[in-house]
Order: C-alpha cells, then sequence, then structure tokens
C-alpha cells in the first residue's frame, strides 16, 4: 500500500481499516478488537484537533507522546496509570509497525517507539487484591441495595460476583446472556446440583472454556434477570436497552461503590485477582488455581504464590 495520499486523516482511516481487515484474518478475539476499536477512535479524535502532523510521515515520537498526554487529560479516572499507558502504546506499536511492514516506501515507525514504554511496566508488581474484611463489606453493601435502584443493583451485584467469586474478566462478564451460565451436574456430598457452570464463547484462546459459582451466591441476581430476559439476550445491558453496558461506565459506577465503602483498590481486575488469591490461600494448590483462571501456562498462574507477612508469622506459629 501507499504511505500517504496527502491528508492526515483519510490516510489513517485507509490504514485502520487494512489492520482491522488483517486482525479478522488472524481471527484476534472479538474483546479486544473492541478495545483496539476504542484505542483508534481516541487516536482519530487526537488527529483531528492536533496541528502537529499533517500527514503520515510527520507523526514522530513527539506526536506520539503528545497523544498519550492528551489521553491522560482527558481520562475518566483519577490517574492515567502505568498498565493503561503501557497497553495503549503496546496497541498502538502494532498498528504503526504494522503500516511499517506493508507500506511501498518501506517507511518504518520503529524509531518513535524505542525507549517509549514506562519502565515500571517491565518490572513485576505485587498483585493488589481485597482484603477479607473489605470482601464482607462489599458483599453486604450489595445484598442491602438489591432493591434500591433496582436493575442497576442487580447488574453490580452479578458482575461484582462473577469477578469474585468465579475469577471472570470484565470483558467476559459484559458478554455474558442467562443461555451461558447452566446448571452444572456436579453434586455435593447431599446429592444436590450446587454450581452453575458459566460457558465463555469469546476468550483470549479463542476456545470455549466454562468457569465455575456456586448457585447460592447469585440466586437471587439470576432469579431477577430471568424474570426479565430471554434466555438469549445480553445480562448487563442498560434498562430498556438492547445494548450491553460499556466496560468504562461499568468501572465508573463500580468504583463510585467501592469510594462510598471506603475500600482502596482501583480497577475492575481486582475482584480476579482476588477470587485468585483467596482460593490459593484456601487450597495452597495452584494446578486449580491455573484451571479457574484458565491461564494457558501456570507461569502466568505463579504471581500469585507468594507469602504475606501473616502467612510466615502463622507457619511460625
Amino acid at each position: 500500500m501507499v504511505l500517504e495520499k496527502g491528508d492526515l486523516l483519510k490516510d489513517y482511516q485507509r490504514w485502520l481499516k487494512s489492520y482491522f481487515r488483517n486482525a479478522k484474518h488472524r481471527e484476534v478475539s472479538k474483546n479486544s478488537l473492541i478495545l483496539y476499536k476504542r484505542i483508534f477512535s481516541k487516536l482519530e479524535e487526537y488527529i483531528k484537533e492536533q496541528s502537529d502532523a499533517e500527514k503520515m510521515s510527520e507523526i514522530n515520537k513527539d506526536f506520539i507522546l503528545s497523544f498519550l498526554e492528551y489521553l491522560e487529560e482527558a481520562s475518566k479516572i483519577d490517574e492515567f496509570s502505568t498498565k493503561t499507558k503501557t497497553l495503549y502504546i503496546s496497541v498502538l506499536k502494532s498498528f504503526f509497525i504494522y503500516i511499517s511492514d506493508n507500506n511501498n516506501e518501506f517507511y518504518t515507525y520503529e524509531k518513535e517507539f524505542k525507549g517509549i514504554m514506562p519502565k515500571k511496566a517491565h518490572k513485576n508488581k505485587k498483585v493488589s487484591y481485597l482484603s477479607e474484611e473489605d470482601v464482607s463489606k462489599l458483599l453486604e453493601y450489595l445484598h442491602k441495595n438489591l432493591n434500591i435502584n433496582k436493575h442497576y443493583s442487580y447488574i453490580h451485584s452479578l458482575g461484582i460476583k462473577l469477578m469474585l467469586f468465579s475469577g471472570l474478566r470484565v470483558s467476559e462478564v459484559l458478554s455474558l446472556t442467562l443461555d451461558n451460565i447452566r446448571v452444572s451436574e456436579l453434586k455435593n456430598s447431599e446429592n444436590e446440583k450446587d454450581f452453575y457452570e458459566i460457558h465463555l464463547l469469546d476468550t483470549k484462546s479463542k476456545e470455549e472454556q466454562v468457569a465455575l459459582i456456586k448457585i447460592n451466591l447469585i440466586a437471587s441476581e439470576m432469579a431477577y434477570f430471568r424474570d426479565i430476559n430471554s434466555n438469549d439476550e445480553f445480562i448487563f445491558k442498560a434498562k430498556n436497552s438492547q445494548k450491553t453496558i460499556n466496560r468504562s461506565n461499568f468501572y465508573v459506577s463500580v468504583t463510585a461503590i467501592m469510594k462510598k465503602l471506603k475500600i482502596r483498590g482501583r480497577g475492575l481486575h481486582i475482584f480476579r485477582h482476588t477470587c485468585a488469591m483467596q482460593l490459593f490461600r484456601k487450597t495452597g494448590n495452584l494446578l486449580v488455581l491455573k484451571e479457574t483462571l484458565r491461564h494457558s501456562d501456570i507461569k502466568t498462574t505463579m504471581i500469585y504464590a507468594h507469602a504475606e507477612k501473616k502467612d510466615i508469622a502463622e507457619a511460625m506459629r
């Protein structure tokens, strides 16, 4: 393809169309594509507003840094975290490297991304998770508020519990229908079916995966949604709407709950981390944890296998 035909915005849109066409053939997951589109729509907004570059070949490191600063200023959250910045840079780099590899002029953007990745991104970071006290406080709040602002209280309660007790990612939660949540054939010692199986169709591995959650943990929430939804409808949608709730809006509303309860902790992934830490501390079984989190490599699961001071003290006692 020709690198540029003159107008930066039109050239950007032309390359973006080609990039997404290629991503589709590489079978990039639906959730990843949604994330990419969100990032590239922000870049399109920035291109329309800025005056530093007028054509593709004028996009340089300063342009990329200015775009990141633009994102930080426009961010809805308290800070543009290192993790978020790292994600944006990675996605942007994949797009511009695609252009580098596919333009007729052999123009390359590789130097634009040298030394741009935050240093903290390369360090192993201790996993953040909620304490048992915080979990109890949160669950008590969710239970008390089920009939206040009814629909959204059930949305928040079911969403948080699916992440907290099944280790689901928020993207997996928001794409669920009632058909995806089925009573399992597993039985307890009293011969009762006590688990739901959550069938996840659009996952990182692009293969169907199954997660588990105790039926009694989400009985009220499931009863509410079975009353108002058909089995093939998305569960997590605004009232009187067929569209799924936007991930950013879900983040903002859950963060507001956490702040109200004075629970420290940032991001929705903290619930998945909490599920993992509680399960590991209770079982000590990394293989069970690996399967619960549906990791392809146990090395990823190993980040949860660390002892805290209270664990060491208890062992020494």
